[in-house]
């Protein structure tokens, strides 16, 4: 009996270690070492901003895996609703270097608010967003700011660049045979602040200015005398805007809801001298005599123009048209330019 006893114990000792062994045997459960990325903090967004702009945010990312996780990037999402989802907009994106196990990095880049973009945005920072690293978790990547940004929708913008003018001819009378040759130019920096709801903004001029000049030269003869005519014109300075569109010298509106077209009005003065010289000749000469007169020019212009290029840093215009005041035929050959929008 004694002899049996031990017999049924021996064979469940061996058994049972057979148990422990198949238990333990390495790879039997425990599962290949990843890294595993999160997001551990996240900056603090401004309160407000402006379309087309873009801030500073600062991000933590940290391995808690068992495994190194390589070289990845960290992007940025403007969200609506505190979820990484399709209609989010990507903001940017920051290289992060390879992170050891239980190690964090903490990077700092510029999260790009689109133009067009309005209302209240939720921040995300989302860890590996191009999905490179071997993750023992992949839906624990995103952090969410702990406060919103609220995206000003108007038009916020500056326009600047340069417009020239020309205007130059001859011609003669075909009654009396003055000839009559001249020579006028122009050209306008201008710099405007562009504000407001982008069906209707302001454009406020912030120091634009021009400078014209400009000659005409005139011979008529006849058999008694002969008559110069020299004139020289000048101007230049501030174009003067107080936000009064009747009388201000420069003026600017949109032509196109999408902002792809654009017209700026220009009013140029100029001072001018004349001196006419009479020269007798002949058997019957007239009498000599040099007169000189003053007097000033205004020209007004309305220039259109349109979109050329368009980016991210702004839209660029070029004169595509131009008519003189309501709308008559211009006195200018020539005008050129191109003018930039670029959000401030």
């Amino acid at each position: 009996m004694q002899a049996r006893r031990t017999a049924i114990l021996t064979a469940t000792t061996v058994i049972g270690a057979s148990l422990v062994t198949i238990g333990t045997m390495p790879g039997a459960s425990a599962g290949p070492r990843r890294a595993d990325l999160v997001v551990s903090a996240l900056g603090t967004p401004p309160a407000t901003v402006k379309h087309g702009s873009s801030f500073e945010l600062g991000a933590t990312v940290a391995n808690k895996g068992r495994a190194s996780a390589k070289r990845s990037s960290l992007r940025f999402y403007l969200s609506r609703d505190r979820a990484r989802s399709a209609d989010d907009i990507v903001g940017g994106s920051v290289a992060v270097k390879r992170i050891k196990p239980r190690k964090k990095k903490t990077v700092s880049g510029k999260v790009h608010v689109p133009v067009g973009a309005s209302g209240t945005y939720w921040v995300l920072a989302c860890a590996d967003a191009t999905a490179k690293v071997k993750e023992t978790k992949e839906r624990n990547n995103c952090r969410v700011s702990k406060s919103q940004v609220e995206v000003d929708a108007g038009l916020h913008a500056a326009l600047v660049g340069r417009l020239t003018f020309l205007d130059e001819g001859e011609r003669t009378d075909p009654t009396t045979g003055r000839v009559e040759t001249w020579r006028h130019t122009a050209s306008a920096s201008i710099s405007m602040a562009v504000d407001g709801d982008p069906r209707n903004p302001t454009f406020a001029s912030t120091g634009s200015t021009y400078e014209r000049a400009g000659s005409v030269v005139a011979l008529e003869e006849s058999d008694s005398c002969r008559v110069e005519l020299d004139r020289e014109e000048t101007g230049g300075g501030t174009l003067r805007y107080a936000g009064d569109r009747f009388n201000d010298d420069i003026n600017g509106r949109f032509t196109r809801t999408d902002l792809s077209g654009l017209r700026i009005g220009l009013s140029l003065r100029a001072d001018w001298t004349a001196t006419t010289t009479r020269t007798g000749r002949g058997q019957f000469p007239c009498d000599p005599s040099t007169t000189t007169t003053q007097g000033t020019v205004l020209d007004v212009s309305s220039i259109e123009l349109a979109e050329v290029s368009a980016a991210g840093t702004g839209i660029t215009y070029r004169v595509v048209g131009w008519v003189g005041e309501q709308n008559t035929s211009s006195e200018w050959d020539r005008v050129e330019g191109t003018l930039t929008l670029t959000p401030r």
